[in-house]
């Protein structure tokens, strides 16, 4: 009996021992969902659908403005989606279109992802995966490959830095630029490389090339260290050409000068050959038995 009564005992204190975990573990489980919905609350109100971000000049006209469709407001960046920026300036505002973009609270640093356009309303326009608005100095940024294109002249290279306005844009290395007859879109364009950088000023009409330029016209191909084109606004054309240093030019028929410097100018259609030069025809042309 005694022995009956005892197992009677431990199996009542099972089963309370039981329903307190079971009690216990259901409690536990409802804290954790408890924890959950409230994050799910606050990422919710986190979340908005218009963000709008403006930084004014110390004389109060506003310098930068970027809008989002929607953003996640996080602890220190702020994520945009469908982004339009504009960057204010009297002369030429740029406005850049981005699918993301984020900000730096602290820091106030703007970065811009995928297919960003910057376009000015003169019809400068640079494209690039990535771009780095830097108000503070008025700057734009990028290491990735980039494009710029006004007129009739395109421009490509690899990593590129320009002011806020696309008026001074340089291109870090593997530079490539077309220039087309704006009067014949099947003409033979002139395509113009170099190593880089290359600088192109757009208020004065004038692009610096560095190392290893090369370029290729119809008439023959122009190789030098350096190289400075001059583009005539009005007639959207290279109005001079000035190549500096290990100057090559080679002619489509073959023939080849080499000098010190030379200079182009596209309205007389001549060449000006300085310091050391050397002349090379090939044998079977006229000015060989000539000389």
């Amino acid at each position: 009996m005694k022995k009956f009564f005892l197992i009677t005992i431990i199996l009542i204190v099972a089963y309370i021992a039981l329903i307190q975990w079971k009690l216990w573990l259901y409690t536990k489980r409802n804290v954790k969902i408890g924890v959950r919905n409230e994050q799910a609350q606050k990422e919710t109100a986190q979340r908005v659908y218009s963000f709008s971000f403006s930084k004014y000049t110390e004389s109060g006209e506003k310098e930068l403005e970027i809008e989002g469709d929607s953003a996640d407001i996080l602890s220190q960046n702020v994520q945009l989606i469908n982004v339009i920026a504009k960057a204010y300036a009297q002369e030429s505002p740029v406005t850049i279109t981005a699918d993301q973009g984020s900000i730096d609270r602290k820091t106030n640093e703007i970065v811009l992802h995928k297919n960003v356009v910057a376009t000015t309303e003169n019809g400068t326009r640079l494209m690039t995966e990535r771009l780095q608005i830097n108000s503070d100095n008025k700057s734009m940024d990028t290491e990735l490959p980039a494009k710029v294109k006004k007129d009739n002249i395109n421009i490509d290279g690899t990593g590129a830095s320009s002011d806020s306005q696309l008026n001074k844009v340089i291109f870090k290395k593997n530079v490539t630029v077309v220039i087309r007859d704006p009067e014949s879109e099947k003409s033979v364009p002139t395509i113009i490389t170099s190593d880089g950088p290359l600088e192109v000023d757009y208020k004065r009409n004038i692009a610096h090339f560095s190392k290893n330029v090369v370029a290729q016209h119809e008439r023959g191909v122009l190789n030098s260290d350096y190289m400075d084109v001059l583009y005539d606004k009005s007639t959207r054309r290279v109005s001079k050409i000035i190549a500096r240093g290990n100057v090559i030019i080679t002619s489509k028929e073959g023939n080849k000068t080499y000098s010190d410097n030379a200079v182009y100018l596209a309205k007389e259609g001549r060449m000006v050959l300085g310091g050391d030069v050397e002349a090379q025809y090939r044998h079977d042309e006229p000015e060989a038995k000539k000389l």
